[in-house]
Formats: structure tokens, C-alpha cells, sequence
């Protein structure tokens, strides 16, 4: 019962797969099996006698003549079962006939060559090949050196050298080496050949020549960057070059190394070519830059050279692009380095900058000049941005950024040392980002992760120094861990027991390898995955093939840290500008002083300064003052300028009593005689250094120059002179001179009236022109001053005051927020600051374009006083005439004619296109800032001052006489 039929019930049943058909007998006999009816002749005994074929004379694709012998030299197989059947032969002899064995024993015969002559006609007899090259090196050499030079390459006087001979001294030009063959010329600068005719076997002069340019290429190239590395270290040392040097040196290293190391590979000529192919390709490369960075004078100027010649190379996708990345990082790590110092993210290097050294890279140390209260030009040293010392891709408005940062940094460390912005260790255990180039996405967002971090911590350090609490106890991170432990030399007074102690640990620590960083070299490997890749195009990492431009990568790379360095930085000095060091009373006093801000200031000076009623405080002999209040009654005496002691005496306490009434209740006495304080800034009168042309002017009691004698000195404090800077006092003094001069033209106009009018003047009668003239004159002072003090001044410090009012609710809103939401400090508010002095001065025609209508105005002031002297004459009856006074009319005339002019003028300037409409000339003003915008802008308020002075077109018509 076979196994299908045990199967039949069981489902389970797993069936014999490998088990006989049911058709087949069981092998009882020999038509059992499939072949059963087939007969194999067996091969031990039916082997066929191999008989040698003949080739017919048609047969051109016949079986090559191959040395197998006959067959009866080819032994046949014995069979396994019968044993008896044995050859005779020895085994000896079966081993030397055996087929298997002939590749190894017995070469083959060469094929015979066919031909088409031969396919034509088989008894051809076919004669050796016509062309020289495919005969071998050897008959091409006797044809070369043939004395009849049939192939006609004058080569027959030329030696022929070996063959690795010729290759060990091509390697050796190639790596910028003199050999038996080669030899440097220092005079051409290059390798010349030491016998110009040689030639190697198979090759020609010219092709070897052709070959030997690339050679001939990278060896000078070797040679040239070889001199360079040199020269850098002996010559013009600085970081930048010694890096760029160090590069080079790894290049040509590396290059040296890896060629030297493929030595074995050189089987012909044409694969040393092959070679070199890459080398040649980057030293060509390094070649250029080298040649422009000798140039350059300075490491900034050469890694702007650097960065240029990248962005010509950023098309390539070889791995010659991170070649020449990796350079740049390399080379640009020294200023990358200061920067960082000087934004305070690393400790300083060295001797810390002062004001009394030298400077170094883009900051230097310039004089600031300024003339003092005794009229003395001084000179202080300060920190000055050096424009021309900043790579080009940092961005002039960044580099900007770095300098006012560092120099707000150095206010921190000199007026608040204790402050964690001013201590290396507390910014160093908050972990801060250094200044690093990233030239992947991924990295990129890492470097914008890690400055937040950064600041986030750094602020809470600053937040817990304001609190009062500990910072050493409370912070910690990887700068601490990192930091070895100081071993300090105080052995003296300790037992011996403890030295010992200490000895042995310093000894431990001393035997302790050298914290050196053993990290693989970036441009080494970059190098040799140069030089090892196929052509130099093997690139996969899709990190790379989408990195971002070579043009947005500093601005990625730099800009989120510096960012948040100068929010934390300037938005800390903010604070402390205005709530420490009173930033807002020092602008005020300029406001209320420089300015005539302060009404009870304005109408002292002026009654010091003008009115006659007062006692006089020039000295008579044998005349003595009375005690009175005293003043210089200008225009009511005949000497002039005053002296000193007149100036003191006449001013005495103008200052001290008017800026005490511009303090609350509880400071009213600050600045009399119960408080000893001085006013802020030393505020005091003090006489202007001039010319000798402008002190003849000043002499003049009657000119308009009368007064330019007497300005404001105002010194600020050391902290405060980042805002309040020579140029700023410089403008508030040439705003101070012009508005001297118009409160007196409002007193002299306002005087005109009196003299008219005084029951003890003698000048009686009603003269209608001179009537006219006051009139006019009054009208017309008044409205300049109106429009000068109004316009000008006053709707320009409102802006100012109100950007001044934002500062303040920033930082009393969130105390928490050290940063105000933006990233300006101090450097822009002094622009800001500055460039509220400008408008001012637009308005009050002081610019530099304006010289011509302010001279125009100087003119009728002069007219006007003119007349106030003659009116002032004819009161006091030095000048006694009847009628009409033709001096008077002619003064008029004048008169008319200059303030015609003048409104014709400023009728022009109104409706010019374009006047009034400059943007700020401190660079394009962007949104999103604080002190950003346009409301400084220049704008054209000339068409106000014409309302002022006419609305009916009354001098534009003819003046009559």
C-alpha cells in the first residue's frame, strides 16, 4: 500500500513528493526508466582518434593553428570500474601531456595576422605592417635617430633615457624639486631642463615637451607658494598672513605626500600626467589668490581679496569649494577672533585696548579735539571706527554695530566694573557663541539657537546682579568645567605637610599631556578627498549641494550673535544712561540754556545784556558803584567789548538763579549760596576764541558781531560725552550766537517805540516814515523770532522729546526687559541727537547751502540797528533836526529793498523742488528701529515764515518814495 492510499482518510496527511510515479514498476527492469532504451558508447573505450584538420584555401575564419599535439600524445581515460584496464605509461607523462595544465606549461602560439590581402587570396604572403608606431618602440627609436631624419623631427641628436628614470625626475618637478634632469633658475624663476635634448624611447622631443608643461606648471607654482609661506613669516607678519601661509604650507604638504605615496602607480608617463591632473588644478587655484592677496597691506584688505576670488569659484561642485571654504575660515579666524574679543563673547588676548595705545585691526585710537571755556584746544585720546580695517563681507552698517558695541562694553568696565557685562567670568559661564563661519543650513540654524540661548542666560545673570543676589554662586556651565584648576604660588606660612601637598599635585598636573587637540585636519582630508576622487567631482552630501549663497552666508553666520550682543549691550548702557547717569537733565539744560528754552534765562540775559536802566558795571575813576543790580547796557555806552570783571559782575548769578527755577520745590535751592553743588556740566559764561578778523567785528557796539564774543561753556561728564560729543556742543554754540543776536534785534525794535514816545525824549514831531521804519522793523524782528523759536526750535524738541519719552516708558514698563525690544544704543541716539541739531539749524538758515540768505538777513539786522542808534540819538537829543530826516528815509529805502528781496527769496525757496526733502545723511533710513524713520527729515518750513512776514503781498509791490 503505497502512501497515497494511507493518505486517502487523513486530511493531515503530508504526501511523498520525492516518491516514484504510479505508472513506474519499482526498477524491476531496464524499461523502467525514461532512457532506459538509450546505449552511451562508453568514452574509456570509444574515444575518436583526433586527426589535424587541414584548411581549405576558402576558409578565412579557420581554427587557429594551436600547439595540442596529435592525438595519440593525448591520453585516454581509463574506466573506474575495471581496474585492470591501466595505462601503461608512466604518470610522469601524463602530467607533462596534461591539457589542463597548459596555460601554466606551454605558452600558445601568436594568432597569424589576417589581413583583407590574405582574405582575398590565402596564399598571400603577407608582409610586416608599413606604419612605425604599430611596430614598437624599438623601430620607431632607429627611425628617430636615423641620421637621414626621414620623419623629419630633428630628434636625432637626442639622448634616450630610461624610462623610470625620465618619470622619477618628471614626480620630482612636479613636486617643485631640482633632479639630474631638471634644475631651478633663480634668475627666470623657474625649472629649466639641465639638457634640453633627451627623449625617452617610443616618444618624440615636441610631445614630451607638450607633456612636460604641466610639470613644468606645478613645480613653479610649488616653488612660488613655497617663497610665499616663507616670506610670511619673516615679512609683514601678521595673523591673517601667517594663517593664509599655514594653509599653504598644508597644501603643498599634503600634495607632496599623496604623490609621493603613488609612486607604485606610475607604470607609464601618460598615468603621472593623470596624476597630476588635480594638483595642477588647485595650485593653479591657489596660485591666483596668492598673487592678488601679495598686493593687499593689510589682513582685512587680503580676506576681502579671499572672499571675492570664492564667490567667483561658487559655481564649482568639485570639493575644491570646501577646499577654498576652509581657507577662508582658516584665514579669517584671527579677525574673527578681535571681533569676538571686542563684542565681549571671548576673553581678551593679551594687553586689554586702552584710549592711551595704539589700537588694533578696525579700531583705532584717534584725538578728539575741542576748544574749552578759556579758548585752549585740547586733545583726548577715544576709540574711532577705522572703516578701511573691515573686510567687505561684513556689512558697513554691521561693522558699525561691532565698534559702538565694544566701545559702550568699555563705558561698562570703566565707570561700572562689577557689572556682569564688565566681568570675563560671568559672560564666559554663560556658554557664549563665538564668531564662526557656517556654510550649511543646518549649522546656520544651530548658530541662531545658540545666541538666544546666549542671551537668555546672560540676561538672567544681569537680572539677578540688579537684584542683589550672588553671581558667582549661581552660575554655572561648561566655561567652569572646562577651566583647569590655578594653582597659585602662596607656600609661605603653611605647614610642611600642606606645601608638600601642593607640590605634589602642581608635579601631577605638570605630568598631565598637553590639552592638544587631536581632531583630524579639515583642509589635510579635504585635500586628499581632492586628490584621490575621480577628476574631483565625487560630491553626495546634499548638505552642501543646497548650502546657502557664499554672498548671505557672513550675514547668517554673524549677525543673530552679534544681534544679540548688542540688544543685551546697548539696551543695558541705555539704562543706565538714563536712570544712573541723568542723561535727560544734561539735555534739557541744553534745551533750556543753549537754546533760550528757560523764559526766566532769556529775559535775565537780556536785560544783563541790553537794558540802560541798569547800573553800569564799567569802572570810573573816582566813581563808586552803588551796589545795584549791574548789567553791560549795550548800545548806551561808548566803549566796547566789555572787560572780564564787567562780564563777571554784570552776569553774576544769571545762570545759578534761572536754572534754579527750572527744578522741582524740594531742589529749589541747588545752585545758590546754601548748595555749595556747581550747575551740571559746569555750566558758565566764557569768551569765544576768534579771529582777528572777528574781533575787529566785535568791536563795534552797533554791529551785529557785537556779542559773538560771549558763549556757554558746558563740559559733560565722562560717561555722557557718547551723547553730548564736540560736535554736538560745537552746533548748540553756533545756534547760541545766531539766537544772541535775535533777542537783541527784539530788544532794539522794542526800544524803538520808547524813543518815540518817552516824555523825555527830544525827539518831538511825528516824522511818518520813521513811524513806517518802527513798524516794519518790529513786525519784522518778530516774526523771525517767532518763526526761529516756534518753527525752528520748538517743534523740533518735541520730537526729540517725545522719542526721548518712549525710551523712558520702555524701561519703566518692563523692568525685566533689559533689551527695550531693539537693538540701537547709544551710537544712535547721538545720531539722533545730532541730527535734531541739523533741523534747527536748517531751519534757522545755519547750513552750509543757506550761507547766502543768512547773510541777507545779517544785512537787514544791520539796517535795523542803523536806525535804532540814530533813533536812539535823536531821543537824546545828541541830533536835534526839523521836518523830514533824510537819513531816515534813506535807511527806509533800504530797508524796503532788502526785506523785498530777502521775502522774494524765501518765496523761491518755498517753492523749489526738492529743498527741505534730504533724507538724514547718516545712512538710508529703514522702518523697524527706534530711532529709525523719517521725522528729522529736512523739511521746507519756509512758507511759514512767509505767513509771518506777508499775507497781503505788501513788499512785492514798488517801494515809493
Amino acid at each position: 500500500m503505497d502512501d497515497d492510499e494511507k493518505g486517502l482518510g487523513n486530511p493531515f496527511a503530508i504526501p511523498d513528493l520525492w516518491g516514484l510515479s504510479k505508472l513506474h514498476d519499482g526498477g524491476a527492469g531496464p524499461s523502467g526508466l525514461l532512457f532506459s532504451q538509450l546505449t552511451l558508447d562508453d568514452l574509456d573505450t570509444a574515444l575518436p582518434v583526433l586527426v589535424p584538420l587541414s584548411q581549405s584555401e576558402d576558409e578565412f575564419f579557420s581554427i587557429p593553428d594551436l600547439s595540442f599535439g596529435t592525438s595519440e600524445s593525448i591520453p585516454t581515460p581509463t574506466d573506474s570500474n575495471d581496474s585492470h584496464l591501466e595505462v601503461d605509461a608512466p604518470q610522469e607523462a601524463v602530467q607533462e601531456n596534461d591539457i589542463w595544465l597548459l596555460a601554466h606549461e606551454f605558452p600558445l602560439a601568436e594568432p597569424n595576422y589576417q589581413s583583407w590581402d590574405s582574405f582575398e587570396n590565402t596564399k598571400h604572403d603577407e608582409r610586416q605592417t608599413p606604419y612605425v608606431t604599430e611596430t614598437g618602440p624599438a623601430t620607431f627609436d632607429i627611425v628617430v635617430a636615423a641620421d637621414g631624419d626621414f620623419l623629419r623631427l630633428g630628434n636625432t641628436d637626442h639622448i634616450v633615457l630610461e624610462k623610470n628614470i625620465y618619470a622619477s625626475s618628471v614626480l620630482a618637478l612636479g613636486l617643485g624639486r631640482s633632479s639630474a634632469l631638471f634644475a631651478w633658475d633663480e634668475a627666470k624663476r623657474s625649472f629649466c631642463l639641465v639638457h634640453p635634448e633627451i627623449r625617452i624611447s617610443g616618444y618624440t622631443g615636441t610631445s614630451l615637451d607638450d607633456f612636460l608643461r604641466i610639470f613644468l606648471e606645478c613645480g613653479n607654482i610649488t616653488r612660488t607658494l613655497q617663497t610665499f609661506v616663507d616670506d610670511s613669516y619673516i615679512k609683514n607678519v601678521t595673523p591673517g598672513r601667517v594663517a593664509l601661509a599655514d594653509s599653504v604650507s598644508t597644501l603643498l604638504a599634503t600634495i607632496q605626500s599623496h604623490l609621493s605615496a603613488s609612486t607604485s602607480m606610475h607604470n607609464s608617463i601618460l598615468q603621472l600626467q593623470a596624476l597630476f591632473l588635480p594638483a595642477h588644478s588647485i595650485l593653479k587655484c591657489f596660485q591666483r589668490i596668492v598673487n592678488n592677496v601679495s598686493t593687499t597691506r593689510s589682513d582685512e584688505s587680503m580676506l576681502s581679496t579671499i572672499f571675492q576670488e570664492i564667490q567667483l569659484l561658487e559655481h564649482r561642485t568639485d570639493s575644491l569649494r570646501d577646499i577654498l571654504l576652509e581657507i577662508l575660515s582658516r584665514v579669517s579666524k584671527p579677525w574673527l577672533e578681535f571681533s569676538g574679543e571686542w563684542l565681549g563673547l571671548q576673553r581678551e588676548v593679551g594687553l586689554p585696548l586702552r584710549k592711551g595705545g595704539t589700537g588694533k585691526s578696525f579700531v583705532k585710537v584717534e584725538n578728539r579735539e575741542w576748544i574749552d571755556e578759556q579758548g585752549l584746544e585740547l586733545n583726548e585720546p577715544d576709540f574711532s571706527l577705522d572703516i578701511d580695517k573691515v573686510p567687505s563681507f561684513i556689512a558697513p552698517e554691521d561693522a558699525r554695530t561691532i565698534f559702538e558695541v565694544g566701545r559702550s562694553l568699555r563705558f561698562l568696565k570703566d565707570h561700572h566694573s562689577d557689572h556682569p557685562l564688565a566681568r570675563a567670568d560671568v559672560v564666559a559661564s554663560t556658554d557664549p557663541p563665538t564668531l564662526q563661519w557656517k556654510f550649511s543650513w543646518h549649522d546656520i540654524v544651530q548658530v541662531e539657537s545658540k545666541a538666544l540661548e546666549y542671551e537668555k542666560a546672560l540676561t538672567t545673570a544681569i537680572r539677578e546682579f540688579s537684584t542683589g543676589r550672588s553671581l558667582i554662586s549661581n552660575t554655572t556651565g561648561p566655561a567652569k568645567i572646562d577651566q583647569p584648576e590655578r594653582f597659585q604660588l602662596d607656600l609661605f606660612g603653611k605647614p610642611e605637610e600642606a606645601m608638600q601637598a601642593h607640590i605634589l599635585t602642581s608635579i601631577t598636573a605638570l605630568d598631565q599631556p598637553c590639552n592638544d587637540d587631536n581632531s583630524s585636519d579639515q583642509l589635510a582630508n579635504g585635500l586628499q578627498f581632492y586628490l584621490l576622487s575621480a577628476e574631483g567631482k565625487t560630491r553626495q552630501d546634499s548638505d552642501d549641494i543646497f548650502a546657502p549663497p557664499i554672498s548671505l552666508v557672513p550675514l547668517l553666520s554673524f549677525n543673530p550673535i552679534i544681534s544679540a550682543q548688542a540688544r543685551i549691550v546697548n539696551g543695558t548702557c541705555m539704562r543706565m544712561f538714563f536712570k544712573d547717569h541723568k542723561l535727560r537733565e544734561h539735555l534739557e539744560l541744553q534745551r533750556n540754556f543753549q537754546l533760550l528754552g528757560n523764559g526766566v534765562f532769556s529775559s535775565r540775559l537780556s536785560h544783563a545784556l541790553f537794558d540802560p536802566e541798569l547800573e553800569s558795571a564799567e569802572r570810573h575813576r573816582g566813581v563808586a558803584r552803588s551796589g545795584g543790580i549791574m548789567g553791560l547796557r549795550l548800545g548806551g555806552r561808548d566803549t566796547w567789548p566789555p572787560a572780564s570783571s564787567e562780564l563777571r559782575l554784570a552776569l553774576m548769578g544769571v545762570l545759578t538763579e534761572s536754572y534754579a527755577t527750572a527744578q522741582d520745590l524740594h531742589r529749589s535751592y541747588a545752585g545758590t549760596y546754601l548748595d555749595n553743588t556747581s550747575l551740571p556740566g559746569d555750566l558758565s559764561f566764557a569768551v569765544r576764541d576768534m579771529s582777528e578778523e572777528e574781533i575787529e567785528a566785535c568791536m563795534d557796539p552797533d554791529s551785529v558781531e557785537a556779542l559773538d564774543f560771549l558763549r556757554l561753556s558746558y563740559k559733560p561728564p565722562a560717561p555722557l560725552d557718547a551723547v553730548i560729543t564736540p560736535i554736538i556742543l560745537y552746533k548748540y554754540d553756533q545756534l547760541f550766537k545766531l539766537l544772541l543776536r535775535v533777542i537783541r534785534m527784539l530788544y532794539a525794535v522794542s526800544a524803538l517805540f520808547r524813543d518815540a514816545t518817552d516824555r523825555t525824549s527830544y525827539w518831538q514831531g511825528i516824522d511818518t516814515t520813521a513811524q513806517r521804519f518802527r513798524i516794519e522793523a518790529h513786525h519784522f524782528i518778530t516774526s523771525i523770532c517767532g518763526y526761529f523759536f516756534d518753527t525752528g526750535i520748538e517743534t523740533t524738541w518735541r520730537v526729540f522729546q517725545r522719542k526721548l519719552d518712549q525710551i523712558d516708558e520702555r524701561i519703566d514698563s518692563d523692568n525685566n526687559n533689559l533689551t527695550l525690544g531693539q537693538n540701537e544704543g547709544l551710537d544712535k541716539l547721538r545720531d539722533y541727537h545730532e541730527r535734531v541739531l541739523d533741523r534747527i539749524m536748517f531751519a534757522l538758515f545755519l547750513r552750509k547751502r543757506q550761507k547766502p540768505v543768512l547773510n541777507l538777513l545779517e544785512e537787514i539786522f544791520t539796517l535795523i540797528l542803523h536806525f535804532s542808534k540814530h533813533s536812539r540819538e535823536r531821543a537824546l537829543g545828541l541830533k536835534r533836526k526839523f521836518g523830514a530826516d533824510e537819513e531816515v528815509k534813506e535807511m527806509y529805502l533800504k530797508f524796503r529793498k532788502k526785506v523785498s528781496v530777502f521775502i522774494s527769496v524765501c518765496r523761491s525757496l518755498s517753492e523749489k523742488k526738492g529743498y527741505g526733502e534730504r533724507n538724514p545723511v547718516y545712512g538710508k533710513v529703514t522702518s523697524g528701529g527706534l530711532f529709525d524713520g523719517d521725522d528729522l527729515a529736512e523739511e521746507n518750513t519756509v512758507f511759514q515764515l512767509l505767513a509771518r512776514l506777508e499775507m497781503s503781498n505788501y513788499y512785492s509791490r514798488s517801494v515809493k518814495g
